[in-house]
């Protein structure tokens, strides 16, 4: 295992919250320059064999990224790379979904292989960016209920988040309701802004549960945006890789583990914590946007 990644680990395990998101923001910059490493050395072996050197994924927190950033890497010569801006700004804020990408941004990444996921919004300047560098990219999101279900879970876990100490704290219920009025507007908010600014032509939209109900179809599709191998070899390969059964240690799909990066692994999650009241409070800010994006065909749910 990467050492900083183990370093995060033991933190989120072991360490008081202070402690813990100190321990994250020292782990911040090795990681990032033996990341780079990493990357050059993929350039050098590989660099030739692709059309893109630079993989960009755009994915709404908690919808599914990691999973696919797993499955990207398997790619001969591609290695994650997170700039450290991103760290820096999730850490501050909380949340990195309303980041902006630094202008030049991809000059830096030159003689490398490189896959970067980040949670940024979809911004017309974000969009620029992407569009002048000549960068593809894929944008990944969830229904925005079960989002708010798996962040709780998630936030509980991470001592060194900065809403830990706000949502600790709370019942299942209350932590919903908090989402609903601190985050909820300006996730909604996210998907529309990719919908609207993205270049179709050199970007893909997809939902996670459109790359759990078809996670080969979807790979395969992703692969040949960005001028991968897309046999239908290599993409059985890379899905059976990452099944969810692996990537969680043996457990089976839609079997919980509160305390896991990789929980349950489903979509419709939310029905099993929702009430009458959470439905209610939720149709008041989703509603039409649950609509809009399909994940219902009325607001009567």
């Amino acid at each position: 295992m990467d050492p900083t990644k183990t370093l995060e680990h033991l933190a989120r395990r072991l360490l008081p919250p202070a402690a813990a998101r100190a321990a994250k923001r020292i782990a911040v910059w090795p990681r990032y320059w033996a990341q780079r490493a990493a990357c050059r050395r993929g350039y050098r072996e590989y660099g030739s064999r692709y059309p893109h050197p630079v993989l960009f994924v755009a994915g709404l927190p908690k919808s599914g990224t990691t999973w696919l950033e797993k499955m990207l890497s398997s790619f001969p010569g591609y290695h994650e790379l997170l700039i450290p801006e991103v760290a820096a700004h999730e850490l501050r804020t909380g949340g990195s979904h309303d980041f902006e990408l630094p202008d030049g941004m991809f000059e830096r990444f030159r003689g490398m292989l490189v896959l970067t996921k980040m949670h940024a919004h979809g911004s017309a300047h974000n969009a620029g960016v992407l569009k002048r560098a000549g960068v593809p990219y894929v944008v990944l999101y969830r229904d925005l209920r079960d989002v708010a279900v798996s962040n709780y879970f998630y936030v509980r876990n991470t001592p060194w988040h900065p809403e830990y100490p706000l949502y600790a704290p709370l019942p299942l219920r209350e932590g919903l309701r908090v989402f609903s009025e601190r985050t909820l507007p300006a996730y909604s908010a996210w998907v529309r802004s990719w919908r609207d600014n993205r270049d179709g032509s050199a970007s893909l939209m997809l939902r996670y549960e459109d790359l759990l109900a078809d996670a080969r179809g979807s790979v395969s599709r992703i692969a040949a945006l960005f001028g991968l191998d897309d046999s239908p070899e290599t993409i059985a390969r890379i899905v059976e890789e990452h099944s969810f059964e692996r990537m969680s240690g043996g457990r089976e799909r839609g079997q919980d583990d509160a305390k896991a990066f990789v929980r349950k692994g489903v979509a419709g999650d939310w029905r099993n914590h929702f009430d009458d009241a959470l439905r209610r409070t939720y149709k008041a800010t989703i509603g039409e946007f649950l609509v809009e994006f399909g994940y219902e065909a009325t607001t009567d749910w």
